[in-house]
């Protein structure tokens, strides 16, 4: 991976982390419905995306396909199971995305996965288990499945998008943000109640994250690692989303004031390993093929 691109990745990552962050204030702390907030996200975003639907992509279904497992399907399944364990235990089990990304792009790509990058992936994928490992937390069985549902909706959604051809990320993007937009609307009819209610009492903070989460997350950002999905194999990229869990951490220790402990530093510097290793071994691939 071009230096350039690692650096776009890193702030991407940042970028999701500071949405994360800043929705868990909002969500937690002013009563906002997620899901509603979602979809609200959604719509704003497909409205400024909206000229690039057109012309219709042939054959159709794929790109819908992919647009609602890497949204819709992702974040409806995330969401609901934030309501039932804890995010850094759902940060956790969000990781299982990543090697359920490579197993995918192996299988259906026919993508190498090779020892060094298999070892890389390992080491960032420790790392981040300690850093965000809590063990007297006890999860409910149910918010766990819904957690890696949604991490294997994002895994299927990335490896299904290598295999489309002629969408530019922005048209991606647009397909993604606008079949999104009736699956989380309605799932927010059956399990949220007073969502304009809410939504204007907390007016300010409603519009603002709004505001961020669909033009600079959803248009900006998400379709930077589009582009990067693109250009390298899923597995490299995915591994590499291992940065926005950590980024998340630190921005709450920042932010939040949340404190630091020994195994946030040790589970960090594994996952910089880990990251190194990745692209040490995608770094000599480069050299190989341009010799």
């Amino acid at each position: 991976m071009r230096p350039v691109d690692f650096l776009l990745m890193v702030g991407i990552c940042l970028i999701w982390a500071v949405n994360a962050v800043l929705s868990r204030y909002v969500i937690a702390v002013d009563g906002l419905p997620p899901i509603f907030l979602s979809a609200s996200r959604f719509l704003l975003a497909a409205m400024v995306l909206w000229p690039f639907l057109r012309p219709l992509p042939r054959p159709l279904l794929p790109v819908v396909a992919t647009g609602l497992l890497m949204g819709a399907g992702h974040f409806g399944l995330l969401l609901s199971g934030y309501g039932l364990i804890s995010a850094a235990l759902a940060a956790i089990l969000l990781q299982v995305g990543i090697p359920m990304t490579a197993i995918l792009s192996a299988l259906v790509l026919r993508e190498r996965i090779g020892l060094r990058r298999g070892i890389g992936i390992a080491i960032a994928f420790a790392g981040t288990i300690v850093v965000l490992w809590r063990p007297g937390e006890i999860s409910a069985g149910l918010g766990a499945g819904l957690v890696l549902l949604a991490a294997a909706s994002l895994a299927l959604g990335s490896v299904l998008l290598k295999r489309l051809g002629g969408m530019t990320p922005l048209r991606m993007q647009a397909w993604t943000a606008s079949t999104s937009i009736v699956p989380l609307a309605l799932v927010s009819m059956l399990l949220e109640h007073d969502q304009v209610a809410k939504a204007s009492t907390h007016g300010v903070a409603f519009a603002s994250l709004l505001l961020f989460s669909a033009l600079i997350v959803t248009v900006i950002s998400h379709t930077a690692y589009y582009r990067l999905l693109r250009l390298y194999d899923a597995s490299i990229v995915s591994s590499l989303t291992l940065m926005f869990p950590l980024l998340t951490v630190a921005l709450g220790i920042m932010v939040l004031g949340e404190k630091t402990t020994s195994s946030f530093w040790i589970g960090t510097i594994m996952a910089i390993i880990g990251v190194g290793v990745i692209l040490l071994r995608e770094k000599k691939t480069s050299v190989v093929v341009s010799s």
